[in-house]
C-alpha cells in the first residue's frame, strides 16, 4: 500500500514538472516571439522612433544672452501684440517639416537648430521651402512665450507642429529630424551634393573647397550648413536650403526605383513620426511632383526683413514677428491653389 502511494506521488510530480516545463517553455517562446516582432517593427520603422513626451511647464527654460551695449531694447512680454492668426488654406498641400537638431551622441532631445517646411502641391506640381528662424519669438501652447527652437525640446514634433499652427497657421503632414551625425550620413549615402560656394565660405569648408561649384561630402556639407560667422542666422538658413535644393536636384536625376532604395537606406538616419510605408508613399508623391515639374524650387525664410523687429525679452535677443504681415507673405510662399480673402 505504501509503495503504491509513493508511486502515485512520483507520477503526479512528473506530471506537474511536465506541465510546469511546458508552461515555462511556452512563455519563453512567446517572449522571444514578441521580442522578434518588436525588433522587426522597429527595424522597419513601423513603430515610430520619435518621442513627443512633454516636459512639465515648471521645467521650461530660456536661453538667455550676454547683453552688451548693442543689445536691442528690452520689452515686457505682455506688451507683444500677437494679432489674429488664421489657418492657411493648405489642405491640398503636402507639408513636410524638416528639423535639424544640435544633439551629440548620448544626449536627449535638444532645441531645433533648423526648421524647414517643404511644401508640395500635387495638383500644380509646385514646390517651395520655407525656413522658420530659430530665434523667432513665438507662443508655445502650454508654455511661456519663447524662442521657436524651444518647442521641439519641450515637446517634440507634436508641440512644434502646434506652435507652427498657433503662430503662422501652417499645418504639417509629416516630420523628419536629423542630428549632426545623421546629416553627414544622409549626404554621404547619396554620394555628396553639388553646392556653389563663395570664397569666404570655401575657406571655412576646407578640404580643397574653392570659390564656385563644389562637390561636398557629408562633413563639408554640414560645415557649410552651419556657417553663421560670415553673416547671420538668415544667411545660415539660406545655406541649409541650398543643401536641400542640391539634394532635390539630385533626386530628379534618378528613377523611382532608385529613390525607393535610397529611401530605405536613409530611414535609419532619421527620426520621424511616419511608418516605413508612409515614408515610401511620400517618396512616390515627391517623385511625381519633382518629375513633372522642371521649374526651380522656390526658397523663402520667415520672418522676411520687413516683418519683424529685434527686441530683448526674458533676457533673450529675439526676432518679434509681425504675424499679420507674415500671414500674407505665407500665402505667396506656399504653393496654394487659391488665396484667402
Amino acid at each position: 500500500m505504501e509503495d503504491n502511494t509513493k508511486k502515485q506521488l512520483k507520477e503526479k510530480t512528473k506530471k506537474l514538472r511536465r506541465v510546469s516545463g511546458w508552461k515555462v517553455g511556452l512563455l519563453l517562446f512567446l517572449a522571444l516571439l514578441l521580442a522578434a516582432v518588436l525588433y522587426i517593427l522597429f527595424s522597419l520603422n513601423l513603430i515610430g522612433r520619435s518621442t513627443n513626451d512633454r516636459i512639465d511647464a515648471s521645467m521650461e527654460d530660456f536661453e538667455t544672452d550676454q547683453l552688451g551695449d548693442g543689445a536691442p531694447e528690452t520689452i515686457d512680454p505682455k506688451n507683444v501684440n500677437w494679432g489674429k492668426v488664421d489657418p492657411l488654406a493648405d489642405d491640398g498641400l503636402l507639408n513636410v517639416l524638416l528639423v535639424g537638431q544640435d544633439r551629440r551622441p548620448g544626449e536627449p532631445r535638444q532645441r531645433s537648430d533648423s526648421m524647414i517646411v517643404v511644401s508640395m502641391n500635387p495638383e500644380t506640381k509646385e514646390i517651395s521651402m520655407v525656413s522658420f528662424l530659430r530665434d523667432l519669438y513665438v507662443r508655445i501652447p502650454g508654455y511661456s512665450d519663447n524662442r521657436m527652437n524651444a518647442a521641439y525640446a519641450f515637446g517634440g514634433f507634436e508641440l512644434l507642429k502646434e506652435t507652427l499652427m498657433a503662430n503662422f497657421g501652417v499645418s504639417v503632414d509629416a516630420c523628419f529630424e536629423v542630428d549632426f551625425d545623421g546629416f553627414e550620413a544622409v549626404i554621404d549615402t547619396v554620394g555628396g551634393v553639388d553646392v556653389e560656394l563663395t570664397e569666404p565660405e570655401s575657406l571655412i569648408v576646407g578640404g580643397g573647397a574653392h570659390a564656385g561649384m563644389n562637390h561636398l561630402n557629408g562633413d563639408q556639407a554640414l560645415t557649410y550648413a552651419r556657417i553663421r560667422v560670415l553673416d547671420s542666422d538668415f544667411g545660415r538658413t539660406e545655406r541649409q536650403r541650398n543643401v536641400l535644393l542640391a539634394l532635390f536636384e539630385k533626386a530628379r536625376q534618378h528613377g523611382l526605383t532608385d529613390l525607393l532604395k535610397l529611401g530605405n537606406a536613409l530611414i535609419p538616419q532619421l527620426t520621424t513620426d511616419q511608418t516605413t510605408s508612409q515614408i515610401l508613399a511620400l517618396i512616390k508623391d515627391g517623385y511625381n511632383v519633382l518629375h513633372d515639374n522642371p521649374n526651380p524650387i522656390e526658397s523663402y525664410f520667415v520672418p522676411a526683413e520687413n516683418a519683424y523687429y529685434n527686441a530683448t525679452i526674458r533676457g533673450m535677443m529675439v526676432l518679434v514677428p509681425n504675424l499679420d504681415m507674415i500671414h500674407g507673405q505665407l500665402q505667396t510662399y506656399f504653393p496654394l491653389n487659391n488665396t484667402e480673402g
